[in-house]
């Protein structure tokens, strides 16, 4: 009682009504958690029990057109679909979100998702006009944007793909590597240019960059053209190092390749000649070493590495599986036991 009688103006009297304050305010949240638990665990019971009435993938379908299927649900459903390879059942549930929804920018990404579901199933042109049809509710869809490329590129209508390039490079992207990439392709898949007119094309795009003088190498070795040796000297060899192991020494010029270290390094490791004693590349140096034992059981193999997303690649690849990054190519040299001996027939 003597607590109650205290003057209000008592610094113990504020102290007390803090503490019962803090207290009630403490009881009612754990009640109210509490409480608030139980309610989502009865939504998801109901929400489960909703599912469980349905028995085919038609019923789904009528679930989400009667939009008793939130948005959201109905479109992770259609990305597992769509993960484990079920594609025709993830378009389906993407069309039948789309005749429901309302607004453009939600129209506008199920667009994408469904051009890009569409992309996967493998079928391009369907893609396409989809992904064509969501830029037109957003110019600035850059995911669109991005898989149209990929489209083109699968189509090899290089020119097309150039033009989505134009249209990123407005939007402040860095598209001058992927611009020089297109046009390569363009110039070689070109059937009305001679291999001559092609050569020089693409000597022009600039024998400096990286993805030129790989494309121009595969080219003059699978047109089994010369190696001239005015346009091999401005190459960084170390680029193409996996192509040079399967290349035969005698394509080349015998006093370009005495000049040049690193083809001297390599064609010393492959025991085509023997000029140098060593190499900094450590597989080439200790392939060196082992040939002059004459009893060289070692080989190289070759992996490719993106050096955006990291995943490891057996063959080379222009643009990554799996990021769909272009030029992020590494290639990564292997030791290996040489399957079989030199002057063998196996």
């Amino acid at each position: 009682m003597n607590l109650l009688s205290l003057d209000y103006r008592d610094p113990i009297y504020g102290i007390i009504v803090l503490i019962i304050i803090i207290f009630i305010i403490s009881i009612s949240s754990y009640w109210w958690e509490i409480i608030k638990n139980r309610e989502d665990e009865t939504n998801i019971k109901k929400f489960v029990k909703k599912f469980d009435q349905y028995d085919s993938f038609s019923d789904y379908k009528e679930l989400i057109q009667k939009k008793d299927l939130p948005i959201e649900s109905a479109i992770l459903m259609a990305l597992t679909f769509e993960k484990s390879g079920e594609y025709e059942k993830a378009i389906e549930i993407y069309l039948s979100i789309l005749k429901n929804i309302v607004g453009p920018q939600k129209r506008k990404d199920i667009l994408t998702l469904l051009g890009k579901c569409y992309y996967k199933a493998g079928f391009l042109k369907k893609s396409e006009e989809i992904l064509l049809t969501s830029l037109r509710l957003d110019p600035k869809n850059r995911e669109s944007l991005k898989y149209l490329i990929v489209i083109y590129e699968t189509l090899r209508e290089y020119q097309k793909a150039i033009e989505v390039l134009d249209v990123l490079e407005e939007f402040g992207s860095d598209v001058d590597e992927k611009r020089i990439y297109f046009k390569t392709l363009s110039i070689i898949h070109n059937n009305e240019l001679s291999n001559e007119k092609k050569l020089k094309d693409l000597i022009d795009l600039g024998v400096d960059k990286r993805i030129v003088q790989r494309k121009i190498f595969e080219f003059l070795k699978t047109n089994d053209l010369k190696f001239d040796s005015k346009i091999l000297n401005n190459f960084n060899f170390y680029h193409i190092l996996d192509l040079l192991w399967t290349t035969d020494y005698k394509k080349f010029d015998p006093n370009f390749v005495a000049k040049n270290r690193l083809l001297n390094e390599i064609y010393s490791a492959k025991g085509d000649i023997d000029f140098a004693k060593k190499s900094d590349i450590f597989e080439l140096d200790l392939m060196i070493k082992l040939n002059k034992d004459k009893n060289n059981k070692a080989d190289l193999s070759f992996s490719y590495i993106c050096e955006s997303c990291k995943y490891l690649f057996p063959i080379y690849f222009y643009r990554c599986p799996k990021c769909q990054q272009i030029d992020t190519t590494k290639v990564e040299i292997n030791l290996i036991k040489r399957g079989y001996e030199k002057g063998s027939f196996i």
